[in-house]
């Protein structure tokens, strides 16, 4: 446990964003409001806190994300924004930098095709996606669970939703590692000048599906976020729409169902005794697992918001202006809300009342897409593959991120099914 000053943690020390969990025990139970003086950030951790903040008017999400860059790196910031004018379309704000009714209708138009009701509609090309991933490197026995199992299943159905190519999931999936990139802030300028060419490259594409929907309408989708007009009579610009679709579905979406995909795959390995019972019983035990793994290795480990005022918690003020982290992935090890926080439970019957979806109005509004992916690249590999382990000299390692919890690689082998 982290005691004194010198050792407080920063979340701008790659080691500590390798392996967090020291420095969330000591966040949990000493400074439930902390100031990393190094970021500039105020992290909140515990499990009510952050649950009350992501829903309080005290926190705004509006152009957060530009302010955080501005914090982290203003000059660069700058000279990469000019960049994306010149060869592509300036980023916008993506979704959840929107507040009060400007997000709720945006957001309108997204949640009529990612409600839970409307995703059963998808579900059973779903499925068959997955089966038809896991039956591609089956028989050989081995496999780089990323590139190989969780991006091309969560990618694939993200193409699936808007209609683009599955020959594009190489761009799609370089063009999410660049945006994550850009918001790890842990790369140095060369690399952030490479990945938003990357970027650009992907607008261009997107951009030719946009004018596709808009010249051929088809009530689909893409479609639908193309031509709708909003309550105020106007359409979404290229520039929202890029961003939307970029940011909100697949660095939102995909880019965090891989990551987390990814990571209940490692823990099937890590956990014999839980994978043991997944094989036996999928049914009974899969939708809690899937649970789990988004608890314990949540693919966004905390969001961003800045104070609107003063903000007075456990004693510590906040000022105006400043920007907090609501620390999701501490919250999700609060024993005050989970027992036995660090254990993966089969039977632990609140695992879905975790904080990584979020909270209020802007929660996750891709989480019902999430675990049907979870449920469906879960099941397709208990009932193809068997003895599921680690190939030799592979070891399980995170990336250094402010932002996502992303394994490096994950190379595995295993058995196939009869």
């Amino acid at each position: 446990m982290l005691e004194d000053k010198d050792k407080a943690p920063s979340f701008t020390d790659p080691e500590t964003l390798k392996c967090p969990y020291e420095a969330y025990k000591y966040l949990l139970a000493e400074k439930p409001v902390y100031h990393d003086e190094k970021s500039g950030l105020h992290i909140l951790s515990r499990y009510q806190d952050v649950r009350d903040m992501l829903r309080s008017p005290l926190l705004s999400t509006a152009n957060v994300t530009e302010k955080l860059r501005q914090t982290v790196a203003p000059a660069r910031a700058n000279r990469i924004e000019q960049l994306f004018e010149e060869k592509g379309w300036a980023r916008e704000r993506n979704l959840p930098n929107y507040e009060g009714s400007e997000h709720k209708e945006i957001r309108d138009i997204f949640e009529q095709f990612l409600r839970a009701g409307k995703i059963k509609e998808h579900d059973e090309w779903i499925r068959d996606w997955c089966y038809t991933v896991v039956d591609e490197f089956v028989a050989q026995g081995k496999c780089e669970m990323l590139s190989q199992f969780a991006e091309k299943i969560s990618i694939g159905v993200l193409c699936h939703l808007v209609d683009a190519d599955l020959d594009k999931i190489p761009l799609m999936r370089a063009s999410m590692h660049a945006i994550e990139a850009g918001l790890s802030f842990t790369q140095d300028e060369d690399a952030e000048i490479a990945n938003a060419e990357i970027e650009i490259e992907a607008q261009h594409y997107f951009m030719g599906l946009i004018r596709e929907k808009r010249e051929n309408p088809d009530g689909g989708f893409l479609s639908a976020i193309v031509n709708t007009k909003l309550p105020s009579g106007r359409k979404l610009s290229d520039r929202q729409l890029l961003t939307q679709i970029q940011f909100d579905l697949f660095m939102a979406g995909a880019d965090t169902t891989t990551k987390a995909m990814a990571s209940g795959v490692a823990m099937m390995i890590e956990n014999p005794e839980v994978y043991a019972r997944l094989q036996v019983d999928p049914d009974k035990y899969l939708r809690t697992f899937v649970e789990e793994v988004l608890r314990l290795e949540p693919p966004a480990s905390g969001t961003f918001r800045t104070t609107v005022e003063d903000v007075t918690l456990h004693g510590t003020t906040i000022p105006a202006g400043a920007v907090v982290t609501p620390r999701v992935a501490a919250a999700n090890l609060d024993e005050r809300h989970f027992a036995c926080p660090a254990k993966l439970d089969l039977d632990r019957s609140n695992a879905a009342t975790h904080m990584t979806f979020g909270s209020g109005v802007h929660a996750c509004i891709g989480a019902p897409l999430a675990r049907r992916e979870l449920y469906w690249g879960f099941k397709a590999l208990l009932n193809r593959v068997k003895d599921i382990r680690l190939a030799e000299g592979e070891a399980v390692e995170y990336v250094p991120s402010l932002v996502f919890r992303s394994l490096a690689h994950l190379n595995v082998t295993f058995t196939p099914c009869v």
